[in-house]
């Protein structure tokens, strides 16, 4: 028994302590549960302020893009109504103006309506103005009957022509707001276009430029211009000519020959071309390329580039090719004296003296040489016998 007792009291003792640490640790429990629901409940407001917020934003949001859509579909409606006031008041003046026209009906009248109404059922979508057009193009109703009704009333031909224009009358409002919207598209498109001069017609500004450029004496832009018109345009042969002129008054004689010479390569039988070069050879002392610069063209009628020939062909003592080239001159204008004074020259040299007499004396009855060609003519008939 008194084991018994023993382990009955250890087993109190026991419990009494276990219900001790119970004791102890229940408050524990507590304030650690009371903890935990209050930091639920702070992030459950937490949570319910961001819903809150996010909410208020998408209210915010679908107002502001409810306002928009209202606006447009305001303004839609407005374009709609004044596009059906407009029609409504078309129609009221063609209803009005169809009246008149059944209280006097006509034969060609009758033939109208039905012209009319065919053309309504078949094309209900196309606008007032199509509509009355095909109607006169395809059926010449209109003339005829308007021709014939201005013998009878002539209120009844206007009111005819109305209900022409007006016969889109009847048209479904569905479309109306179609139209309008083609209106404003027609109205809001601009276009702009921009051409591409040709090659002529940019080297005819920009010669018009360098001339006005010439007449500021503006040179260095003139000569800009005119090698701009060469580079488009290497054949033409005034912009060549009008640069070479300019290169040789600034005494650049070099480059303005290359520039000619150039110029003859592209067009061998420019005679104007090869007039200038060989100009420029003779004032420099060079006879010889002035002469193989004209050779080429010795058969021409040029009386300026025939009296350059013959005069190189003198200064080379090429007698024979001066007096083939004076006979020409004399041919052209044979009242010209020193073309006579020329040639008459170049056979006294080769020692032709009678024909070079001759040619002495024609040259003298002309009177058209000057003071002392006249001198050197009459010395030369004295000293060959005259």
């Amino acid at each position: 028994m008194s084991v018994i007792n023993q382990m009955l009291k250890d087993l109190d003792k026991r419990q009494s302590e276990q219900a001790g640490v119970t004791n102890v640790a229940v408050p524990v429990q507590a304030r650690m549960s009371g903890s935990k629901v209050l930091l639920i409940i702070v992030l459950v407001i937490i949570i319910f302020n961001v819903i809150g917020i996010l909410g208020w934003k998408l209210y915010s949001e679908n107002q502001q893009l409810r306002t928009q859509v209202d606006n447009a579909a305001m303004a839609s409606q407005a374009e709609k109504n004044a596009v059906e006031a407009v029609i409504d008041e078309s129609a009221n003046k063609t209803s009005a103006v169809t009246l008149a026209v059944t209280e006097k009906p006509t034969a060609e009248t009758s033939i109208a309506n039905q012209v009319f109404d065919e053309k309504a059922a078949s094309v209900p979508t196309e606008s007032s103005k199509i509509a009355s057009k095909t109607v006169f193009d395809n059926k010449n109703v209109s003339v005829d009957s308007a021709e014939k009704m201005t013998e009878s009333q002539n209120p009844v031909d206007e009111s005819a022509q109305v209900v022409v224009t007006a016969l889109n009358v009847a048209e479904p409002s569905a479309a109306r707001p179609k139209q309008a919207d083609e209106v404003v598209k027609a109205k809001s498109s601009l276009t702009i276009s921009r051409t591409q001069l040709s090659p002529q017609a940019l080297a005819a500004n920009k010669i018009a430029e360098a001339e006005q450029a010439i007449e500021r004496n503006d040179i260095v832009k003139a000569e800009s211009l005119f090698e701009e018109v060469l580079l488009v345009m290497p054949e033409h042969q005034m912009a060549r000519k009008q640069l070479a002129a300019l290169w040789y008054g600034k005494k650049s004689y070099q480059n303005a020959v290359n520039l000619l010479s150039q110029g003859i390569a592209l067009a061998p039988q420019a005679e104007e071309m090869r007039i200038m070069s060989a100009r420029i050879y003779f004032e420099q002392g060079q006879p010889r390329q002035a002469y193989n610069i004209l050779s080429p063209l010795k058969h021409s009628v040029n009386t300026e580039l025939q009296s350059l020939l013959a005069n190189t062909a003198a200064e080379l003592n090429e007698h024979d090719n001066a007096i083939l080239a004076y006979g020409k001159l004399i041919a052209l204008e044979p009242n010209v004296g020193r073309w006579w004074l020329g040639s008459a020259v170049s056979l006294d040299s080769l020692g032709k003296f009678v024909p070079a007499r001759d040619a002495y004396k024609q040259a003298i009855a002309l009177s058209n040489l000057s003071m002392s060609a006249m001198q050197f003519a009459r010395q030369r008939l004295i000293e060959l016998g005259e």
